[in-house]
């Protein structure tokens, strides 16, 4: 093994750790798009069915994408429980 090959090694290794880290942040992000699209179906179909309904969520202090994420699944979680009752009772 000569100077260049743990080099080498080193650098595919880095760069594959780089890559995941970059692949669980588009993840996240998909996720956290995906909680604010089903929010606002979730609130539209509300909507045709008379009730109000708000599908945003506000945040009083800067938060991060992981949180934004659980916000938003919160959010869709009341809306569908909403939605459940409502759609029960008809």
């Amino acid at each position: 093994m000569n100077f260049k090959t743990p080099a080498l090694i080193a650098a595919l290794a880095l760069s594959a750790s780089a890559s995941f880290a970059a692949s669980d942040e588009n993840n996240l992000l998909d996720d956290y798009l995906d909680a604010q699209a089903h929010a606002k179906a979730l609130s539209a179909q509300l909507e045709t069915m008379g009730i109000e309904s708000n599908p945003n969520v506000e945040f009083n202090s800067p938060a991060t994408l992981s949180q934004k994420l659980d916000a938003y699944q919160q959010k869709v979680d009341e809306l569908q429980s909403e939605f459940d009752t409502v759609h029960s009772a008809n």
